[in-house]
């Protein structure tokens, strides 16, 4: 049974789809961690200080890109209507 390279395209591993979602929400914890921080920060009581805060959020952010670029697409209606003509 041969498969269309256009049905192999679109799919992806059930590890990396894991992957996927736990980065996601790893990056939404980051975030969350370092909002958490600023807060503490103006209130006087964290003991993170500003480049902390700063690396928290672009490691959330990096790790939300990576979850978002690893996670399925759906096929759009316009590129099913393509591959059937």
């Amino acid at each position: 049974m041969s498969m269309s390279r256009a049905s192999l395209v679109g799919r992806r591993s059930p590890s990396a789809i894991v992957l996927a979602a736990f980065l996601i929400r790893l990056a939404k914890h980051l975030a969350l961690l370092a909002c958490l921080a600023i807060v503490g920060q103006t209130t006087g009581r964290a003991a993170l200080g500003q480049l902390a805060i700063l690396f928290l959020v672009i490691c959330a952010a990096l790790l939300h890109t990576v979850g978002l670029a690893l996670k399925p697409r759906l096929p759009t209606p316009a590129a099913s209507h393509r591959d059937s003509t």
